[in-house]
């Protein structure tokens, strides 16, 4: 198996705990990341200082001594203001998830965390810290012949990636009857390397490629569009930055024929503050008869400034909230309360990561539409215009 791209970035890795320090650099360096780490938030605030920026995204425990981490985050915003913190937590309490946002935590994980969660948080939030810093990154490391080397094996990765990619569909239904009111799109590739989505997202923002991976998915969705139920949408993942690429709003977009049926998901919602006219370039999208959704709503701080941004016409409720809903009063008020507000504001809601009847029992009564295992995994295939 190919190693994991380098130079994927830098990550501050902070926990009194020492066995939990080594688990996560080592988590993180299988994806690519260069890890340092600290022992404390006194440390780890001496660590953002001295690194000048060449930060992209700091992971630090809540429960340390001397300086916890609601602690450290105000220090760390006192040095840089931009740089995304993640924080681990092994009592997780709704008032500190709170505290949290509030001072600019872009995700807050619950200890125990399966390896993926940290990686697909720490991806995210370093995407969120700023496309424009990781190209220079990525400009700043072919100036010796062995970063360039890298930047080329990387740029190779990311071709073959695109020549073997395929799509995998998820079904959407409705959640009074169960009935497939949609699929939702997830881009899936041969390369090994990247096979985990938001690595290729990041690679795709680091080589300035986004554009070209949007065009891809837009051609496979298209197809795809062709063999399904003329009454069945298509939920297709729309990166802000595609925003900017004028063949999004003309006929060279094949989705464009099919606009009616197909819904385009904004992810990487923290980057929509970066494109210009956002409000003008939604509004020729839904000219063209497109809606917009907006994903993970709950997780992280840009989901309510969403809502206001985009107005969309479909919400989806981020599945940590979904997960074991039938067991903590916590996240079922929570749900309640968001569902209420967006559809209030005129949005289906969409509640992800399903897996339970018992689940699926409290969401029906809130929201209109569910996203799950238990309703069918990401396939391949998908059914002929003549089914059922």
């Amino acid at each position: 198996m190919n190693p994991a791209p380098r130079h994927f970035g830098k990550v501050l890795v902070i926990d009194d705990d020492p066995a939990m320090r080594p688990t996560c650099r080592a988590i993180l360096t299988r994806e690519g990341w260069d890890v340092v780490l600290a022992d404390d938030g006194q440390a780890g605030v001496d660590q953002v200082r001295a690194a000048r920026g060449d930060l992209d995204c700091v992971v630090s425990d809540v429960n340390m001594p001397g300086l916890d981490g609601f602690g450290l985050l105000r220090a760390v915003r006192e040095v840089d203001d931009e740089l995304p913190v993640v924080l681990m937590t092994g009592d997780p309490k709704l008032d500190g998830a709170i505290e949290a946002i509030e001072h600019g935590a872009v995700n807050y994980l619950a200890k125990p965390f399966a390896a993926e969660r940290l990686a697909a948080a720490v991806a995210r939030a370093a995407r969120s810290h700023g496309v424009t810093r990781m190209r220079r990154r990525a400009r700043a490391f072919t100036g010796s012949p062995e970063h360039a080397a890298e930047h080329l094996e990387l740029e190779r990765r990311f071709t073959t990636a695109l020549a073997a990619r395929w799509l995998v569909f998820q079904p959407i239904v409705r959640a009074g009857s169960s009935a497939r009111y949609a699929y939702e799109a997830l881009i899936r590739t041969g390369e090994v390397s990247l096979q985990r989505p938001d690595l290729l997202i990041g690679v795709a923002e680091r080589l300035g490629r986004v554009h070209e991976l949007g065009r891809a998915v837009r051609r496979s969705a298209a197809d795809a569009l062709a063999i399904l139920p003329p009454d069945v949408h298509l939920f297709v993942n729309l990166h802000p930055l595609e925003l900017g690429d004028e063949e999004l709003f003309t006929d060279a977009n094949p989705l464009v024929e099919h606009a009616h049926r197909v819904v385009l998901e904004l992810t990487e919602r923290a980057q929509l503050e970066t494109i210009s006219e956002t409000p003008r370039r939604v509004a020729r999208l839904r000219e063209l008869g497109f809606r917009l959704a907006i994903d993970d709503l709950g997780a992280g701080y840009a989901g309510l400034g969403s809502l206001a941004a985009i107005e969309p016409e479909a919400v989806k409720l981020d599945m940590g909230l979904v997960r074991d809903i039938s067991h903590s009063a916590t996240r079922r008020r929570i749900v309640a309360a968001m569902a209420a507000l967006c559809r209030e504001l005129g949005s289906q809601v969409v509640a992800e990561g399903v897996e339970t009847a018992e689940e699926r029992a409290f969401l029906t009564g809130h929201v209109d539409l569910l996203q799950g295992y238990l309703f069918g995994r990401p396939e391949r295939l998908l059914p002929s215009a003549g089914a059922a």
